[in-house]
């Protein structure tokens, strides 16, 4: 498993939620409190929706850029899902959960970005930009900053649609259910697209991860 953190915005999925069975548990106090600024939103309280920017900002910037990419400034990507969001939400009626809506705007700007990247070929020296904490240990910031490459790189090679589904099952602890209604599709095709996913992405990273061992093409002889 590549992704280990856990999503922000709500507290992660549990087996059954992942696997599409069993009975869904009582909704979390986060989504409860997001359904409520939501309201207030729709009533023209616009304050909340303030609110709702600071509760969602970084699960939302730490999303795209798993979506889209380190070598992308995810600020405007950022602005843009946030005013799709606040057109959006006056829609939203809680027929799904708050995090199933919010993630549906990421991904319809996620894949908008991505289909326009595929059109427009980018430097392959472009780097990604530094976050590096000054407290870290500069030799863990630097596995850290190639582990991310690599991880980037591989996700490059999946097809926009498959990229989303295996974000967001993987670092988002979203079910196949819960990833369909998110990206407009169903669970099955879901499901088809997070398999063929997860094999062509163990296929990229073993075969980056083969470049850079000692007597690969770019090791050490």
């Amino acid at each position: 498993m590549i992704f280990r953190e856990a999503p922000s915005l709500v507290s992660a999925a549990s087996p059954e939620e992942r696997s599409g069975t069993g009975s869904p548990p009582p909704p979390p106090a986060d989504e409860v409190r997001l359904h409520l600024l939501v309201r207030r939103i729709q009533e023209g309280d616009l304050t909340a929706f303030d609110q709702l920017y600071e509760l969602t900002r970084v699960d939302a910037a730490r999303t795209l850029r798993h979506l889209v990419g380190n070598r992308v400034d995810v600020e405007d990507l950022l602005q843009e899902t946030y005013l799709r969001l606040l057109t959006a939400v006056k829609n939203y009626r809680g027929e799904s959960r708050f995090r199933t809506f919010f993630y549906r705007v990421c991904a319809n700007v996620a894949l908008s970005h991505l289909r326009w990247k595929r059109r427009r070929p980018e430097d392959p020296f472009a780097e990604p930009p530094d976050q590096v904490s000054s407290e870290e240990d500069p030799e863990r910031a630097a596995e850290r900053r190639q582990a991310a490459r690599l991880v980037e790189t591989a996700l490059e090679k999946l097809k926009p649609k498959k990229r989303i589904v295996f974000v967001y099952y993987e670092l988002c602890g979203m079910g196949p259910d819960e990833i369909a209604e998110a990206v407009g599709s169903s669970p099955n095709t879901v499901r088809s697209r997070l398999h063929h996913a997860r094999l062509e992405f163990n296929v990229a990273m073993q075969r980056l991860l083969a470049h850079r061992r000692p007597g690969g093409p770019h090791g050490a002889p």
